[in-house]
């Protein structure tokens, strides 16, 4: 068994770093579409079900949003390995939860650290549609 060349690691390093820029252009492509979507619906439960939906299509489907009265998705028996947590907080003291699990590498091929990332943003979105803000974990 040969050991890697200076030449095969830095190949290697380079390619990972195209691959990571991709994953992290997907992501912000799909932020971009949500946002989009937010131009056409003023209704913060409209907004969360298109938040939903962008989510458990390219992210995961293991997702839960509950937000008032709404309820999509089911926290019950998640399989995923990383679990991210986030409350909504809208106006007039209305609260919520955004809650999702992941197994790398998923459909857009993120790490669990991207995944984060990714879901951190979306949370954001999501609380700002809704007309406040979500707190999540850092």
């Amino acid at each position: 068994m040969s050991t890697p060349t200076r030449a095969e690691t830095q190949i290697s390093i380079a390619l990972e770093s195209i691959q990571g820029k991709r994953r992290i252009e997907r992501v912000m492509e799909a932020a971009n579409a949500l946002l989009d979507r937010y131009a056409t619906k003023f209704d913060p439960e409209e907004r969360l079900t298109l938040g939903y939906e962008l989510i458990r299509r390219n992210f995961t489907g293991e997702i839960s949003i509950v937000y008032g009265d709404l309820a999509l998705g089911t926290d019950a028996d998640h399989q995923g390995e990383t679990t991210f947590h986030c409350e909504l907080l809208g106006p007039e003291g209305r609260t919520g939860t955004l809650t999702a699990h992941y197994t790398e590498p998923g459909s857009l091929g993120l790490t669990s650290s991207e995944w984060l990332a990714a879901m951190r943003l979306l949370a954001g979105i999501s609380g700002l549609g809704i007309g406040g803000h979500a707190v999540c974990p850092a």
